[in-house]
């Protein structure tokens, strides 16, 4: 049995819009995807783009804007190999908090005036902490017009709807694809089970 294909999801997919998310089939290899949760920003006929939020390469927020002060390391994710210089910012603190943001949906923003997240980050109390309000990934993940569509038919990504905020901004980042994956029932419960080396077992 061709064990890349048993994985193959037997939904018609979604189409992804903005805030929906990619959930990678566990046999994608790519070290880059591989097991990864990415979360749509746009997609339309010029192309998409998006933030993998379950990627974490051991950065911290300290060593991308030395002004912070920051009292513990916020962790930053990988957000895709594209644009490795570009700083990007989910939250649901909204347009009142952080003037420009864009809408995501279910109470989940982007961007927004970047003065305004570090007065944010500065005067924050202690105890406050950014948990479940913040989430901080470096460079982005990008596909021309038509190829991920190309990928979604040929099963290697799933899309869902949308997943609970409390996880797509979570620190747990190995919780994250698995959650993810749950979202699809029982049925695809073998994804979960299939190791990240299938040769060591």
């Amino acid at each position: 049995m061709d064990n890349d294909k048993i994985f193959n999801l037997d939904d018609e997919q979604i189409v992804p819009v903005r805030g929906s998310l990619l959930v990678a089939k566990p046999t994608v290899n790519d070290p880059f995807f591989r097991r990864s949760v990415v979360l749509m920003v746009d997609h339309d006929r010029q192309g998409s783009m998006g933030l993998m939020i379950s990627n974490y390469q051991g950065w911290t927020l300290k060593h991308q804007l030395a002004d912070i002060d920051c009292e513990r390391g916020i962790p930053v994710f990988l957000g895709g190999p594209v644009g490795m210089e570009q700083l990007f910012y989910l939250h649901t603190l909204g347009p009142d908090v952080i003037p420009d943001c864009l809408s995501l949906g279910g109470g989940l923003y982007i961007g927004g005036d970047f003065e305004s997240m570090q007065a944010y980050l500065q005067h924050r109390r202690p105890e406050d902490g950014i948990d479940g309000c913040f989430k901080f990934c470096l460079g982005y993940s990008g596909w021309e017009a038509g190829q991920l569509q190309q990928e979604i038919d040929r099963h290697d990504w799933a899309v869902i709807d949308t997943l609970p905020l409390e996880v797509i901004l979570s620190d747990r980042w190995d919780d994250i694809w698995p959650a993810a994956v749950a979202q699809f029932g029982d049925r695809y419960r073998l994804w979960l089970n299939w190791p990240l080396d299938p040769s060591l077992n």
